[in-house]
């Protein structure tokens, strides 16, 4: 079984929230509103981690959504 990597680098592990601008790819930084900063590879890995946890957890689709707001 695979999960999905879409959005893993653009969300951010502590809020939640997804947001393209989050993440430089040039300095692999990855920086929220929150004030949760990382590398983009590491946020990547944890919510892929994440993902997989739902996966063995019973969750036959596990995926994050980009939900938009009225502020974006």
């Amino acid at each position: 079984m695979t999960v999905s990597a879409k959005y893993t680098s653009q969300r951010c592990p502590k809020c939640g929230t997804i947001h393209k601008e989050n993440r430089d790819h040039h300095k692999h930084l990855y920086r929220c509103q929150c004030g949760y900063r990382s590398n983009d590879d590491r946020i990547g890995a944890m919510n892929i981690q994440l993902l997989g946890t739902m996966w063995i957890s019973g969750d036959n689709h596990p995926r994050y959504e980009r939900i938009t707001t009225a502020l974006e």
